[in-house]
Parts: C-alpha cells; structure tokens; sequence
C-alpha cells in the first residue's frame, strides 16, 4: 500500500473511532442513569454493562490495530523527514491512551464485580472521557498537520 493511501486510510479511521468512543459514553450514561429497584431492572443494567464491556474491548482492539498502522507505516516516514521529536510525542499520546482505557476496563471490573456502585462507574468513566477527549483532540490536531505533509 502506497503512504498516501494509508494516510487517507488512517485519516478515515480517526472520525470512526471517535464515533465509537462517543457511542460507548452514551451507554455508560444510560447505565449510570439506572439505579436498578427490582431483580428486572437490575437485569436490563447488567445488560446494558455487558454492551459497554464488550464496546470497550472492541474499540480497544480497532484503536490497537490504529496504533500499529501510524507507528509501523506512518511515523517511521516522518523520521526519516525530521519528525522524530513529534513521532515520539505521538508514540507516548498511545501509551498514555491505552492507560486510560485501561484505567476504563478497570471500573468497569470494579462495577461487574460489584465493588462499586454505578455513579462510581458514571464518575469514573467521565473522568478517563474527559481526559481522553482533550488529549485525542490535540494527538488527532497534530497527526492531520503532519500527515498532511505527506501526501
């Protein structure tokens, strides 16, 4: 595959990937809405937590695959034109990612196991939002400007 048609490719991804996070958020808000008064209702929660868990997994597992696309096809190019400060900042925007998401797997543990309730859950999950958002805004900013540069 050419640079340009991987650029474009990973460009696409970011939009998807975004909406995807955004999809899961709104089933976490669902869920913490939810204090469930009934064996029923306690029901339709784990079910929506078992969305959200499997959601999850699955955006982890795309935003896996994203990472090893830029780091392994498109980051090396931008080396070798200079960008290594910059493709080394990128590289440590994925572990600090992947930490959170851990951080996100994590509570969603805490709640299936019942160690928290679900507000903990909501709180949780908005704090680990709230910061990958800014840092997906800036990360996203900065690989549009540089892969721009590579077409």
């Amino acid at each position: 595959m050419k640079l340009r048609d991987m650029v474009k490719e990973i460009l696409s991804e970011h939009d998807s990937l975004l909406k995807e996070w955004s999809d899961v958020r709104e089933i976490v808000v669902k869920a913490g809405e939810k204090r469930p008064k009934s064996k029923e209702e306690l029901h339709e929660v784990f079910g929506l937590l078992s969305d959200i868990y499997s959601r999850v997994y699955l955006f982890m597992s795309k935003f896996a695959v994203h990472e090893i696309k830029e780091e392994y096809w498109i980051y090396p190019d931008m080396d070798e034109r200079g960008r290594l400060e910059v493709t080394l900042r990128l590289k440590e925007d994925h572990r600090r990612l992947n930490l959170m998401l851990d951080d996100l797997r994590k509570a969603i543990d805490d709640y299936r196991f019942m160690k928290i309730e679900e507000w903990e859950l909501k709180d949780r999950v908005d704090a680990v939002n709230n910061q990958m958002h800014s840092l997906l805004m800036e990360h996203m900013k900065i690989e549009h400007e540089e892969f721009a540069k590579l077409m």
